[in-house]
């Protein structure tokens, strides 16, 4: 069969290979169809091949990797159509074998085995992606849920037993009456103050510059005040220079001592209490709690324990830190938390 010479027709062929691949990933299988149908007007017409051909070869990768349904019936009937431009172009005297047509074929046939091979990898990785999302989702939840543990229940447990001693000031004893009202309205107040600066942080429009105040080392002293006035005797030690603890250890150093002193308050309430805060090691800071062991005594709640030590474990780990915990001789109750600090806890 003798080529045709290129003329005005040719080049609207060209073009009409071209100009459907604009829609190739929101209708490939329409991209294909109008692509192939120039491709097979363009060769059983005996035009001479061009560069154009290349866009059969898109619009069957395309189809590969952005069909959604009917992806096996649109190859099928792509094929089909091959096989019959293959069959006229023989007839009409093509000098081509028909080997060469076979051969041919696997050129586009290639190229949308290549497509639908993008395709899985593409669905892999947005499942991948998808999981990473939900881990990182339920890790923040984790986190969350951790830090209203640590806010509300140091505060809520402080404020009942504050409430349960008041229960034994004898009536007219007013003065104490009133002191322990003002304690349990000093930490409602302490409890609504650190849940706006928790809630202040997962805001979207949180603002790093005026960030709300986080719970720091340097506030040790205001957690055992705070315990003593719900009625819990905590003696206070420290050894060595306080020094300055930074990163996520400082953090994770208050919320020790602040679950520490919540456990006392709730299964060892009225008992002796020691807080031992050490310096001595070179850039670690170890906290060690011991509470007496001993039934509550009566007429005092006991609070269910909840999932504070789970929590506090995984909290002081990140941070690069160990945490033990173990009951004592007389029934009592030790945690015992080491973490590091300065470059150490970056």
């Amino acid at each position: 069969m003798p080529q045709r010479p290129f003329d005005l027709l040719a080049v609207v062929l060209v073009f009409g290979h071209c100009l459907p691949l604009m829609v190739r990933r929101r209708a490939p299988a329409l991209s294909l169809m109008l692509v192939s149908c120039m491709f097979f007007a363009y060769q059983s017409l005996g035009y001479r091949p061009t560069f154009a051909t290349i866009a059969l070869y898109i619009a069957q990768f395309s189809a590969g990797v952005h069909q959604v349904r009917h992806r096996r019936a649109t190859e099928a009937a792509w094929t089909a159509g091959y096989v019959a431009l293959a069959v006229c172009l023989v007839a009409l005297g093509s000098p081509s074998p028909p080997i060469e047509h076979v051969q041919f074929f696997a050129l586009p046939a290639g190229c949308w085995l290549l497509g639908a091979w993008a395709r899985t990898r593409l669905h892999d990785q947005a499942l991948r992606q998808e999981r990473e999302m939900e881990s990182a989702m339920l890790e923040e939840r984790e986190h969350i849920a951790r830090e209203l543990h640590d806010v509300v229940t140091h505060h809520v447990t402080a404020m009942v037993m504050q409430a349960d001693a008041t229960l034994y000031v004898p009536p007219g004893d007013r003065p104490k009456i009133e002191a322990a009202l003002t304690a349990i309205g000093g930490t409602g107040r302490r409890a609504l103050a650190d849940l706006r600066d928790l809630l202040g942080v997962l805001s979207p429009g949180h603002d790093t510059e005026t960030a709300p105040r986080i719970p720091t080392a340097g506030r040790f002293g205001e957690l055992v005040v705070q315990t003593r006035l719900a009625g819990q005797p905590v003696e206070f030690v420290e050894d060595g220079q306080p020094y300055e603890i930074s990163g996520i250890a400082e953090l994770a150093a208050y919320r020790v001592l602040q679950e520490a002193l919540t456990n006392a308050l709730k299964h060892a309430p009225g008992r002796r209490t020691v807080v031992h805060i050490s310096y001595a090691a070179p850039n670690r800071v170890t906290i060690e709690v011991t509470t007496e062991g001993s039934a509550a005594p009566p007429g005092r709640a006991h609070i269910p324990s909840g999932r504070g030590l789970t929590g506090l474990r995984q909290r002081v780990r990140l941070a690069g830190g160990e945490l033990a915990t173990r009951r004592g001789e007389d029934g009592g109750f030790l945690l015992l938390a080491t973490l590091p600090t300065g470059a150490d806890a970056a």
